[in-house]
């Protein structure tokens, strides 16, 4: 069984936890791990980033799931995952459901995720800039490029995305 498999596994297993717990909203994954989720692999995150409101229940699942605080993360085998409430990364509260082996998982807009990843992008980061390329490039039809625009605070980074909309043409 690959990571990505595993870690599939793992969301759902934490997801059925949230549901039994009674709580109506299941947790938002965000950062890299979300990257993995829209290039469907091509770019593995060996974290689970989640967004959730209650952190005290979410740790009580993961301890219970036989998971182990080391630091920030909880880990269990390969598996590491990350719980935050920094809920600045979806401002408007919006995100995908996608299904990933029969079970809906939230993840950030595509659109957050690349204003979020602009930032790296924008402190030098080669890597990021190419991985926004990329995404740009992919998901072209889908983006909502006036929703970034509208979110976007430094000019330079409005530049890039049009920079990069333009390659795609």
């Amino acid at each position: 069984m690959s990571l990505l498999d595993k870690q599939i596994k793992a969301i759902k297993q934490i997801y059925s936890e949230v549901e039994k717990a009674g709580y109506k909203i299941k947790p938002i994954i965000v950062g890299k791990f979300a990257l993995t989720v829209y290039t469907q692999g091509m770019y593995p995150a060996n974290i689970i980033s989640f967004l959730f409101p209650d952190l005290n229940l979410m740790h009580k699942i993961l301890k219970e799931l036989g998971y182990e605080l080391v630091g920030d993360f909880w880990t269990k085998d390969d598996i590491v995952v990350e719980i935050s409430k920094n809920f600045e990364l979806i401002p408007e509260g919006t995100f995908n459901q996608i299904e990933a082996d029969g079970t809906i998982i939230n993840v950030i807009s595509i659109e957050d995720l690349l204003v979020d990843m602009m930032k790296q992008c924008l402190e030098g980061d080669e890597i990021t800039c190419d991985l926004i390329k990329m995404i740009v490039k992919s998901y072209k039809k889908a983006i909502d490029f006036h929703n970034i625009y509208r979110k976007l605070k430094d000019k330079r980074a409005i530049t890039r995305f049009r920079e990069y909309q333009k390659l795609t043409v």
